[in-house]
């Protein structure tokens, strides 16, 4: 009878601590950070497409880029570098409702005939974005990226800046 009662107990912790990390692992947060993740892994991965889906087609940034425009800058580098990587840190995530507001510090670095080394970002510090994911119908997607600052490309980004 006691190695019931045990067993039963043993039985009930287990499950507890299942639906407890169950409930952390499908979180909105948890979720957001997995599509982010994702969406790097297609860009090391040379994946256009994997990082697309990720991608609203209602994207748009202060910056004139879109749906489409993103694409468009994301295959040349995809093409012109080899063994990309992302060092991505993500420094908050801010949930409210069905969007998610997401504070990150990054480099990008790749290889060309010539050697490796970074493409964006790096000893001269990370690139650093606020992006915003909404939930749409499809699931969570990358919307606009609200603040954006690539150390290489400051005075780019300052005249290309829309209002």
């Amino acid at each position: 009878m006691e190695s019931n009662k045990l067993r039963f107990a043993m039985l009930l912790i287990v499950i507890t601590a299942g639906a407890l990390g169950m409930r952390h692992y499908f979180s909105p947060e948890q979720v957001v950070r997995r599509q982010l993740h994702e969406a790097i892994g297609s860009f090391e991965n040379e994946k256009i497409l994997g990082v697309l889906a990720k991608v609203s087609r209602s994207y748009s940034d202060r910056w004139g880029g879109t749906y489409e425009r993103l694409g468009g800058y994301l295959q040349p580098m995809m093409d012109a570098y080899d063994a990309l990587m992302v060092d991505l840190d993500i420094q908050s995530v801010e949930m409210d409702g069905d969007e998610a507001r997401i504070g990150i510090t990054f480099v990008v670095s790749g290889r060309t005939d010539v050697g490796r080394g970074d493409i964006l970002g790096g000893e001269s510090g990370p690139c650093r974005a606020t992006i915003r994911w909404v939930r749409e119908e499809a699931g969570w997607r990358l919307s606009e990226t609200e603040e954006l600052d690539i150390p290489e490309l400051r005075e780019e980004l300052k005249h290309r800046r829309q209002r």
